[in-house]
């Protein structure tokens, strides 16, 4: 199925999901996490739409929202609506708005529910599995608190593997002084332990490794302009990057033998997007 779960921290909307996709009538559903979709979709800076259940009923779904002449939450919640019981609640939705405060919408088993707090769509195991990496270890009621023991419990449940239904890429939407929007975020892992000796006013290149020390890193970059919403993961190890662009198409759009710079700018010129967010330059890190 998939583990959506959406909260109000701080008076800040954030929603985690998985990419995973499980159902076997799918053709993509390989052993690839490049065979997954993305499942958060922001229409626009104010509303975004996450689902779980049938993959092909929702995707559906989205692109009857791509064809409203504008998105306001009346209109989403009852055209969601109006799918979820046309196709015998075959699939959940969860509806973030920050149209007028913010409030997370789930559409399951015939109705609506609205929470200014928390809500969650998905496989039952996987937010019980949740629930015991993050109440543990929940340090205090801090919002930045909250942020770092809910994003490391998702992350856990998405990497662990023991959810069959539940992995692929953690992706976050999540309010920011544009909106909604993709979360920008690098992820390093050097493959083996590396000792560094940093003098004072020094700069000193990190030492990254590579494949042969079983280096891998990524970047999820977002889109500079927040009414044309997408988000690109690129891999420097492998020289590639993928694009999620949903009102263009539902699939992974994959750009092979690029740097990061050659991707971006490809992505620019391909299909307008500018890409923003921290990447691996060399030894070095730096915000495109």
């Amino acid at each position: 199925m998939t583990l959506i779960i959406g909260k109000n921290i701080g008076n800040s909307l954030r929603v985690d999901s998985d990419s995973k996709i499980t159902n076997p009538k799918i053709a993509s559903n390989r052993n690839s996490v490049f065979s997954g979709l993305l499942k958060s979709i922001i229409l626009n800076p104010y509303i975004s739409v996450s689902y779980a259940g049938g993959v092909e009923t929702a995707q559906s779904a989205i692109e009857e929202l791509y064809k409203l002449p504008n998105f306001n939450i009346s209109t989403v919640k009852k055209e969601l609506l109006g799918i979820h019981k046309e196709t015998n609640f075959e699939t959940d939705f969860l509806i973030a708005s920050i149209e007028n405060q913010g409030l997370l919408y789930k559409i399951s088993e015939g109705k609506i529910d609205v929470s200014n707090q928390s809500q969650w769509i998905g496989d039952s195991s996987g937010f019980n599995m949740y629930q015991r990496e993050f109440i543990p270890n929940l340090k205090g009621t801090e919002p930045k608190q909250i942020v770092k023991a809910h994003e490391n419990a998702f992350e856990e449940v998405v990497k662990s593997g023991k959810i069959e239904s539940i992995g692929g890429f953690h992706i976050t939407v999540h309010t920011t002084k544009n909106g909604l929007e993709y979360l920008m975020k690098m992820s390093v892992s050097i493959g083996q332990p590396t000792s560094m000796v940093v003098q004072a006013n020094q700069v000193v290149p990190i030492p990254f490794g590579d494949a042969k020390t079983g280096a891998f890193s990524y970047s999820y970059l977002i889109s500079s302009n927040p009414f044309h919403p997408a988000i690109g993961i690129y891999f420097p190890m492998g020289n590639f990057g993928t694009l999620y662009y949903p009102r263009l198409t539902r699939e992974i759009l994959m750009l092979k033998n690029v740097d990061v710079f050659n991707f971006a700018k490809k992505v620019k010129e391909d299909f307008k997007i500018d890409l923003t967010g921290i990447v691996k330059d060399g030894d070095f890190m730096r915000r495109i």
